[in-house]
Order: C-alpha cells, then structure tokens, then sequence
C-alpha cells in the first residue's frame, strides 16, 4: 500500500484528525485562558482545559482525549501553575486539580468511546436488520432456483461488496450452478471438489479467493454459496451466515413444495385408480353375467333351442358385447385425451352433417322418441374434428335417453353468435340439481339421478375434454318447466376463400 492510499484510508485519517486535534486542543485552551488569567482562578482555568479534552472526546474518542489530557497538565503548569514558565507546581490544589483533570478525562473519554461504539454498533444491526428483511422479502416472491440464485448474487454484492454463486443440490447429491449466465471473472476458480466437502460435511471451507458456506436446511444440506473472499466479509461471518440460512430456507420450501405436489399427485392417482377398479368392476359384470349366461344356455340347451331362441341369444350376447366395447372405448378415450395423445383432424364441416350422422348411429335407440332439430340454413362452417364432435353428441344424446322418460322429445339447436358457434341437447326430463352441474363433469362422478343407470361416469368427461381441445366450452343448465339442456360454444373461425372454379360453379 504507497503513502498516498494509507492516507486515503478512512480509519487511519479519523486517527491522525484525532491525534492532531488531541495535540492542539490544549494549547487552543491557553489562548482563550492566557488574556483572563487574572480575571479567572486556577480552578476555572483547569475547567476551560477539561472541557478542551471532553470535546476531544466526544468527536475523536478515547484515545484522542488521552493525549489531550497528557499534554493539558504540563501546558497548565507551565502557564498557570505558579511558579509560572516552569514545569514546577507549588500549590497542592493545582497538583490535585490536575489529578482530577486527567482522570475525569480518561473516564469521560472511555464513556463517550463505549457510547459511540454502541451507537455505531446500532446502526450496524439496523443496516443487517434492513438487508436481512430485504432479502427474505425478495426470497418470499421468488418463484424458482434461477431467481433465487439471482436475489442472492444481487444482495450479497449490495450487502458485502462482493461476487458469489450459488450451486444447489441435485437429485444425486450433487452440486449444480443454477443460473442461466455465466461466472464472473472473479468466480472463474471455482473448485467444485471443495464445494462438494462443504456440502457432505456441512462445515465451511474456506480457501482463498473464495469461501464455500454450506445451505443447511432444517432437514438437509440444499447447496453452496460460493463467495469471494474480502476484508468485509470476513469481519462479517455472522450475518453472511444469516444470509446463508435464509436462502437454505427458501430452496427447503421449494423441495417441501414440490414433494407436496408429488404427493397430491400419487393421492390423486391412487383415487383415481381406485374409482376406475370400482367402476369397471361394477359396470362390466352386468353384461359380462349376461353374456355367461346366454352363452350358458346356448351350450347346455343347444339341442333344445329353436331358431328364434339361438337368434334371441345371440342378440343379447352382441348387445352386451357391443356395451363391454363401448365402456372400454371412453375409458381408453379419456385416458388419450388427458394425456394428450390424441391429435385434432380438423376440418371444415357442417353441423347439419355431424347431427344427421350422430342421429343415424343412435337409430335403434331413439325410435319411440322425437327429435326435434333447429339447425337454420345460415349456419356457417365450424373448423372442427368432426369424428369427435360427433361422438361428443352421441354421448349427450345417449344421456338424454337414459335419464328421462320413454317417449320424452329431444331437442338439438344451433346458432350462430358474433365470434362463436353454440349448440343445444335439450332434454325433457327432471334436470341436474345446482350442486352436481359443475361435478357431473368430473372423471368417474354419477349423479343422484344415475344410480340405477349403467356407465363408468366417463361419458361427460370425455365431452368436457374434447370440447376444450377445441377450445370451448361445455356447460348445463336447466330450463324452467322442462329438463336440462348442455351447451356446447366452440369460436368461430375464418372459413377459408373459394377457389374460383368452385365459385364460378356456383354462379351456373
């Protein structure tokens, strides 16, 4: 260090300030005193330098007092002790006065030194207290590893003056850099052998240029704070110590967190799981018993079965086979969709098509019961799936069947709105209570009103997930005086040109 940054230094030219003023303080007393020393007694004198040392004090501390209180005796007795000019002093109350003098000095000295520090030690604690809150709040808001390494970078540099990295623990114990840009140039001599002694045993280790501070969580080891080496920093272990705790707390919620999350998730497929087993076993015997049983009778009694009863049994066995298939289909439906294996054909279609084919595959099942269509002819086209759409009918149809009265109508509407398309299954029978409107779309939930009907409880989950790859909406209400109606409102996109042969065949 040359002569030019020493005095530069701070501390040290407090110290010389001091000193100097320790030095002239006594002799700036003896001309204020020298023209009064007939007027003022040797006590008044002695005074006027005591008050010399205490401002001394108050401003440059302890050590700077002691020197003006070591030179303030010999200036007073050389001026005003008699005899004066001389170092001699022979009178006994001055030589108690000066006694006295310096030792109120020290004392009052050592008070405003111990008072100072503490008040500096204060504002210390105030500034640690403030970048402590700082940084748990910024930590609070952080949303993952990368802004976590980020805030502590920024409030290690803000706090200590200094660059630092954080390397959190992985899955196999190891230590990984968590940002996205690269080391400083400080940093570029990280070893990450030390970094991994830090982190197995939890002690800091300490090699210049940098020092490797251990992230101990309640529980674990979460990672290193890697931090280069300075003179404030290692006059600050405790609070870079704090500031260690508090981002191992955040990186422990952040694995607390996500265990949560998997946990929710193994509970939620462990019910959901469950809810499957239940279903399937309850809703395939039915027609499993029933096709045993005709395949049963067909076997034993074959000989005694006429035409017509052999054409009966194989008709129940295809129709509860043809039940088994399509249970099977909307579970393995769902399970694609909330997947998202399954991929939109899309396409421009009409709605009257998609209608008269859903009508056309419900056939058998809707012979005794009207269905009435409000489908205008300035309907546009819809850029749709039109297998899935269709199937999506089917389902709301079959519902409509199953939970109303033989011989109730159906009533299928279509309209178009401004930037969307809407479609309408309504039914006639008792409605969905205001409590199940939104449930009745959830994977494996039956109504109050199902319990006696078949279904794993797919059928509207499976129409809620199709209709929402498409980007709308499905809900139910109910109409008043009549029974529910499901609306289907999918967006309306731009149909596209017509190329000009089409249109000029139009025009013929």
């Amino acid at each position: 260090m040359t002569l030019s940054e020493a005095w530069l230094s701070p501390q040290k030219r407090e110290r010389f300030l001091g000193h100097a003023w320790g030095i002239a303080a006594p002799f700036i007393c003896t001309l204020i005193d020298w023209p009064l020393r007939d007027l003022l007694g040797p006590a008044s004198i002695l005074m006027t330098y005591l008050l010399g040392v205490f401002l001394v004090a108050s401003r440059y501390g302890r050590s700077a007092s002691i020197v003006a209180s070591l030179l303030s005796a010999p200036t007073f007795a050389f001026y005003f002790a008699r005899p004066i000019f001389s170092f001699a002093i022979s009178d006994l109350e001055n030589i108690v006065g000066l006694a006295v003098m310096i030792i109120v000095a020290n004392v009052t000295g050592s008070l405003l030194e111990k008072s100072r520090m503490q008040a500096e030690l204060a504002k210390q604690r105030e500034s640690h207290t403030n970048a402590l809150y700082r940084l748990s709040r910024d930590l609070a808001a952080a949303q993952d590893h990368n802004a976590v390494a980020r805030i502590a970078a920024e409030h290690i540099d803000n706090e200590f003056g200094t660059d630092s990295v954080l390397l959190i623990a992985n899955t196999e114990n190891g230590l990984q850099i968590q940002t996205n840009q690269a080391l400083p140039i400080s940093l570029q001599s990280l070893d990450h052998t030390l970094a991994q002694q830090a982190f197995e045993t939890g002690e800091a280790r300490l090699q210049p240029p940098l020092s490797y501070y251990p992230l101990q969580g309640s529980s674990a080891a979460q990672g290193i704070l890697a931090v280069l080496q300075t003179e404030a920093l290692a006059r600050q272990t405790p609070e870079v110590n704090t500031f260690c705790h508090l981002i191992a707390q955040t990186l422990e919620r952040f694995q607390l967190a996500a265990q949560a999350r998997e946990a929710n998730l193994q509970a939620e497929t462990e019910a959901l799981r469950n809810a499957l087993l239940s279903s399937i076993s309850h809703d395939l015997r039915t027609p499993l018993t029933r096709i045993i049983g005709a395949v049963g009778t067909a076997v034993e009694n074959d000989a005694g079965l006429s035409a017509s009863e052999r054409q009966e049994l194989n008709q129940s066995v295809l129709e509860e086979a043809q039940r088994m298939s399509e249970l099977t289909g909307k579970i393995l439906d769902m399970a694609r969709l909330s997947s998202g294996q399954i991929i939109l054909h899309r396409s421009w279609n009409t709605i009257e098509e998609i209608v008269g084919s859903a009508l056309n595959r419900l056939d058998r099942q809707l012979q005794d019961r009207p269905v009435r269509t409000l489908l205008p002819d300035s309907l546009p086209l819809v850029w749709i799936d039109a297998v899935l759409i269709e199937q999506v009918l089917v389902n709301l149809i079959e519902n409509a069947v199953k939970y109303t009265s033989p011989g109730s109508p159906i009533d299928i509407e279509a309209v178009s709105l401004r930037d969307q398309f809407r479609l309408t299954v309504a039914d006639y029978g008792p409605g969905i209570a205001k409590n199940q409107q939104i449930r009745i779309f959830e994977k494996f939930y039956r109504g109050t009103t199902e319990t006696g009907q078949n279904g794993v409880g797919l059928g509207l989950a499976l129409c809620k997930a199709i209709v929402e790859a498409h980007g709308g909406m499905i809900y139910v209400k109910n109409r008043i005086g009549k029974g529910a109606e499901f609306l289907i409102e999918l967006p309306l996109h731009e149909p596209p040109p017509l190329a000009e042969s089409e249109a000029l065949g139009g025009l013929a």
